[in-house]
């Protein structure tokens, strides 16, 4: 888990497309019409020339051409060729009236630019997949070196006898270390795939939300107390609901954890749990750095983090899924860098 993010690499980009102004905004639009009229010159030209049979098949090459900057420009380019060649080409000449087959015509330029746009958001979707995962084959092997190298670095220390009695302690302690942050790591990579996957599966049962928060409070308390921060616990019954115990304490855990370990010594930390009509809301708070406002938006984002914390950065990302997929939502909130953030997970009750 973490929190002031910092983008971490190529993996899991996203290609943003907006369905109204396509890849590049207002000037797509200039280029579809700039198109659209180079299209228009060579039908003329082809006209003179009596070459019937394949003067409107420039404005097919322009519509296409337009849809790979978007949907929206590729249907203006088909719109506005539907108007010039109904108003230079086709009889009476200059005189914009329009018939069924003008309209006609005009579906077919459009159709043809929403098929090509299709193809080419398929194609960008594609493309981006490829560099994820190249990107992500990097990612990971990077982010094992560290932990494999402390782990394997102390065990060859160890096996040659190097190590002095009193070190074996603080050996075993950073291989154990970063045995575990290996599992977690590892976890987290599973989960992200059944989520690509569509395949995270959720083990209902009956539950009281207060002692699944309770339970996770009673958890952290250590490491809170071991680095100086205070949890401050106000937990209310909210009634019964349906989840997955573990994917839930999960969660939970991670948030919490999360606030402490970016609270700094003397900081704290507010649980806050209670009953709003048939939904549990969770709110946990904490005095510590903060979440800078332009990240606050890709907090929950793949591959964001603070820099200097362990892990891949999904923590928050896999959190988000499993809250969604028990019918919830989760929301983070901070002022700014320095006063501290909020997260708020809201669940349905029976």
């Amino acid at each position: 888990m973490r929190r002031r993010a910092q983008p971490r690499g190529p993996i899991f980009g996203r290609v943003a497309r907006a369905a109204g102004l396509g890849a590049g905004g207002m000037w797509a639009y200039g280029i579809a019409l700039l198109l659209t009229l180079v299209a228009t010159g060579f039908t003329a030209v082809c006209h003179e020339l009596g070459l019937g049979d394949v003067e409107f098949a420039w404005f097919f090459v322009s519509i296409s051409l337009a849809s790979c900057y978007g949907t929206a420009p590729g249907v203006f380019a088909g719109v506005l060729a539907g108007f010039l060649t109904d108003f230079i080409f086709i009889p009476p000449l200059y005189d914009f009236h329009i018939e069924m087959d003008d309209v006609l015509r005009t579906l077919v330029y459009v159709t043809v630019s929403l098929v090509i746009g299709k193809l080419v958001r398929a194609r960008q979707r594609a493309e981006a997949e490829v560099k994820d995962r190249e990107g992500l084959l990097s990612y990971v092997a990077h982010e094992l070196r560290t932990p494999l190298g402390a782990i394997s670095s102390w065990a060859e220390l160890i096996r040659r006898g190097t190590i002095p009695s009193e070190r074996l302690p603080h050996a075993a302690e950073v291989i154990l270390r970063n045995g575990q942050l290996l599992a977690r790591i590892t976890q987290d990579l599973v989960d992200l795939s059944r989520m690509a996957l569509g395949t995270l599966s959720l083990r209902r049962e009956p539950l009281d939300p207060a002692q699944v928060v309770s339970d996770c409070v009673a958890g952290a308390r250590e490491s809170a107390l071991q680095k100086g921060v205070v949890i401050e616990e106000a937990v209310r019954p909210v009634g019964q609901m349906l989840a997955d115990r573990e994917r839930l304490s999960q969660v939970v855990g991670n948030v919490l954890n999360n606030a402490i370990r970016f609270t700094p010594a003397g900081g704290e930390v507010h649980v806050r749990l209670r009953g709003d009509g048939r939904r549990a809301v969770l709110t946990v708070t904490d005095t510590g750095g903060g979440i800078p406002p332009h990240l606050l938006p890709r907090i929950f984002e793949p591959g964001m983090r603070h820099a200097g914390s362990e892990g891949f950065g999904l923590g928050l990302t896999i959190a988000k899924d499993i809250v969604e997929h028990h019918g919830g939502t989760i929301s983070a909130h901070s002022d700014g860098e320095g006063l501290g953030a909020s997260f708020t997970i809201v669940l349905p009750v029976a």
